[in-house]
């Protein structure tokens, strides 16, 4: 808990009572290995945070952001209320997706919804704990490799991950701005599968701590 003493960040103040409810953070994540909701969950108890997901277990973006919109429409949510709604996709090695990802966010822009791309794969978020690393994965299962080198045990859905990485969240962040700077540097586009490696799982993460996002 002291990360909200540490330098270069204030977390923000919660539940003042000036709001009449909670604000909801309404997350979509993919298919039934649920480990970005494993981390979340537990991330939601350490902090307070009224964290909940939409239902279904869709994979492709395009569904997860219409079931996302349509959670967040019957949840009457508000975003002056502090309300807010992520969907967390892996873009994969695929360029075929690249298309899915752009109508996705096409979505997503009609209702103010944020699209979450990590390239290859959300385990990208969990190495920026350990470092910063450029190297280029061919398939979401060598970063899951090369994750279990710094992580020995990990599997997904596993629980107990954001407990086990905590204590590195400011460095993670750090180090998943440095990936997105030299993906920008090098002319890629985000939300593209050539956007890798990469992560905005920690734009969600500072958001959620330090009320910002940049």
């Amino acid at each position: 808990m002291a990360m909200r003493r540490q330098r270069g960040y204030q977390a923000k103040q919660r539940n003042t009572g000036a709001r009449k409810r909670r604000s909801v953070i309404l997350i979509s994540t993919e298919g039934k290995n649920k480990t970005e909701s494993q981390y979340f969950n537990d991330f939601a108890k350490a902090w307070n945070l009224n964290i909940k997901f939409a239902p279904g277990n869709y994979t492709d973006p395009i569904n997860m952001v219409k079931t996302l919109r349509k959670e967040y429409h019957e949840r009457e949510m508000d975003t002056e209320l502090g309300d807010k709604a992520y969907c967390l996709v892996d873009s994969d090695v695929d360029p075929r997706k690249n298309s899915a990802l752009a109508k996705a966010d096409a979505i997503t822009v009609k209702d103010g919804l944020r699209l979450i791309v990590s390239s290859p794969c959300f385990e990208i978020w969990c190495l920026c704990h350990f470092g910063k690393s450029t190297t280029q994965y061919s398939s979401s299962s060598a970063v899951i490799d090369d994750l279990r080198k710094k992580l020995p045990g990990y599997k997904k859905s596993g629980e107990g991950l954001y407990s086990l990485l905590a204590e590195q969240t400011k460095a993670a962040i750090e180090n998943a701005e440095f990936l997105e700077k030299a993906c920008l540097e090098s002319g890629r586009k985000p939300h593209t599968v050539e956007f890798s490696p990469s992560t905005e799982v920690y734009q969600v993460v500072k958001e959620l701590l330090y009320g910002c996002d940049e």
